[in-house]
């Protein structure tokens, strides 16, 4: 049931607010609107769509990357309890000033349950920024992989015409790809940890490719991440 909240005169001073995007800000704040006097609320995001924007058809397709944002920050974390996704505001008896608290009925966030747990990982295990945001197309200003220093495009030795053949990006690559595609362009921690938990490239992928028929992606795969969910196999995939 929305809930009258109230916003401090200092919310738009704050540094991590700051750092969020006008849209992203927005979202925050009408969240309080639905969570409960503990600061909690269910988080599916086509529910979030149609409760906080029934005016906005973009919507949709936009407030998983406001919720992202907001996860990133600090502001909020995102867990799934028994196949549902629900959403704590951190920090919330700072946002809020609640008399008479009436006491949550929604499960508690637990490390276990979080949906999109550590998705800012280190550098040698996320592999996303530096796998899907290479450029993987010929270049044309550029002489080819393989050919002398002097070169110029267009004029490379036969002797190294084998190393300039384009290559074939790796399994690894692929993935992160392909997950940046059903997910949105902050899935790389999501997809280091479902690699880790499949251990193979392609087996991610086959994965991967199921949760893109899924009405929710994100929560699919951080199912699977948990072990909390029996996968299916895209068609015709041999494994």
């Amino acid at each position: 049931m929305p809930r009258i909240r109230t916003i401090k005169p200092e919310f738009p001073q704050s540094e991590t607010i700051g750092k969020l995007s006008r849209d992203a800000r927005l979202l925050f704040v009408q969240l309080w609107t639905l969570c409960d006097d503990e600061g909690r609320t269910r988080a599916a995001s086509r529910m979030l769509a149609s409760l906080l924007y029934p005016y906005d058809e973009d919507a949709p397709s936009l407030i998983d990357g406001w919720l992202d944002e907001l996860e990133r920050e600090g502001c909020v974390v995102r867990y799934v309890v028994e196949g549902s996704t629900y959403l704590q505001v951190n920090n919330w008896l700072k946002h809020q000033k609640i008399d008479r608290p009436t006491k949550s009925r929604l499960p508690v966030v637990s490390e276990g349950s979080r949906l999109l747990a550590n998705t800012r990982e280190d550098a040698s295990t996320d592999l996303g920024p530096r796998t899907m945001d290479q450029d993987l197309g010929p270049r044309t200003n550029a002489a080819p992989v393989g050919a002398p220093r002097d070169a110029r495009p267009g004029e490379l030795d036969l002797g190294h015409a084998e190393a300039a053949k384009p290559q074939r990006p790796d399994p690894e690559t692929e993935l992160f790809r392909r997950g940046r595609e059903v997910l949105g362009k902050s899935a790389g921690g999501v997809i280091s940890q479902l690699l880790k938990a499949k251990g193979k490239p392609e087996l991610a992928r086959a994965a991967v490719e199921v949760a893109a028929t899924k009405e929710n992606p994100r929560e699919y795969i951080g199912a699977i991440i948990r072990g909390n969910v029996e996968e299916d196999r895209p068609r015709g995939a041999i494994l």
